[in-house]
């Protein structure tokens, strides 16, 4: 069987956020991979680039809030691991 594909090839981002990267950088490489304008789509795309735990903070922010907004999702998710990387030595002084 004889498939045909026409324009550019997609191009996926596989690397997982583990949360050992910062997230920042992260939505860097995703940016650099997919674009600088935002698309509707990516908002269920990038799951698809998280490890576990981070996966399961997506799932619960899509079932909770209906995730639709690419800009609320970065800023959560720039908020949720942010903390996590490496700003703060204890909780009681990131809060």
């Amino acid at each position: 069987m004889m498939h045909l594909r026409f324009g550019k090839p997609q191009v996926w981002l596989i690397e997982k956020y583990d949360r050992q990267d910062n997230p920042r950088a992260h939505l860097a490489k995703w940016n650099k991979v997919y674009g600088k304008e935002p698309q509707p789509e990516w908002v269920h795309m990038l799951c698809h680039t998280m490890d576990i735990i981070p996966m399961n903070w997506y799932t619960e922010m899509e079932l909770c809030h209906g995730m639709s907004e690419w800009d609320i999702l970065c800023e959560g998710f720039l908020l949720t691991f942010t903390l996590e990387d490496h700003l703060w030595d204890t909780i009681d002084d990131a809060l």
